[in-house]
């Protein structure tokens, strides 16, 4: 049985088509047939149902997939214990984070780092999940999260305060308090956390629209006069076109950690990362706190 056959395999049954594999892995979906059809020849079993809505795994598919996974599993720990012993301050360097963190924070410091190390090539994933580092997808990811999973380590290296903005216009259009059916909070997630949301209960009487999953769309939707959303005060208070709702406090919210897995700690590379962003955390304290409000 071929190793790299298993790979395809895996990523067939993840991602449930030829195709959407074929691209992750960077072979023709062509190729990635044939080495199908080969692993399930050699193996006597038919691993998939070939249907018009994509690749289904079979009762046979699904007991190599859990087999195939451990194995995997195994392979990761491999090599993150191999790579956790590497004390060279060169070769590649996975961070993963957020989009606001990407766009509206941290990239002229990501630069610095760049600079001061040239011998380390720097990859930068805009994710949010902290999967990213147990499967060896990511090597250091920047995550607002309050408990951590026990597989990392890192540092906890600020909190996250939170306001709730609108664009000039929308406010100098709109009365939040006498016409509040008239304006609108922009969704994100389930509609039971919105009055959880910061401010929102100051407002409990103006209802939600629609629904945008990330900082940067939020963003991009009170810019556009949508509505009102709660960010980031390092979002929200240094862009010139919006402003904070009247009254609106910034409001501390999940704490902002600097995450690796720990079969990682000790590689050079990860140390050198983890304690520049640190330092760039502690520069950025004020807007962070919503300090420097426009």
């Amino acid at each position: 049985m071929n190793w790299d056959d298993i790979k395809i395999f895996l990523a067939i049954a993840s991602l449930g088509g030829l195709k959407k594999a074929s691209m992750s892995l960077g072979i023709h979906h062509s190729s990635c047939a044939r080495r199908i059809n080969t692993l399930e020849k050699d193996l006597g079993i038919k691993l998939f149902d070939r249907l018009p809505s994509g690749y289904a795994l079979t009762h046979g598919g699904e007991e190599l997939l859990r087999s195939a996974q451990q194995i995997q599993q195994g392979f990761n720990s491999i090599e993150r214990d191999i790579q956790g012993k590497d004390l060279r301050i060169e070769g590649d360097l996975c961070l993963t984070l957020s989009n606001g963190f990407a766009c509206h924070l941290l990239m002229p410091d990501l630069h610095e780092f760049m600079s001061l190390y040239p011998d380390i090539d720097l990859k930068i994933i805009m994710s949010y999940g902290v999967r990213d580092l147990a499967s060896r997808e990511a090597d250091v990811a920047i995550r607002h999260v309050d408990n951590p999973p026990d597989s990392l380590t890192g540092r906890r290296v600020a909190r996250l305060f939170n306001s709730a903005y609108a664009s000039k216009k929308y406010l100098a259009t709109h009365d939040l308090t006498a016409q509040a059916s008239n304006c609108h909070w922009l969704g994100w997630g389930d509609s039971g956390n919105h009055l959880k949301w910061t401010e929102k209960d100051k407002y409990p009487e103006i209802p939600v629209r629609s629904n945008m999953y990330s900082d940067v769309l939020q963003l991009a939707g009170i810019k556009a006069h949508m509505g009102i959303a709660s960010l980031p005060c390092y979002i929200g208070d240094s862009d010139p076109d919006i402003i904070r709702i009247p009254n609106a406090k910034p409001i501390p919210r999940e704490t902002i950690w600097v995450l690796a897995h720990k079969d990682m700690a000790k590689n050079a590379r990860v140390r050198v990362l983890i304690d520049f962003l640190a330092k760039a955390f502690e520069k950025h304290s004020g807007i962070l706190k919503g300090e420097m409000c426009n």
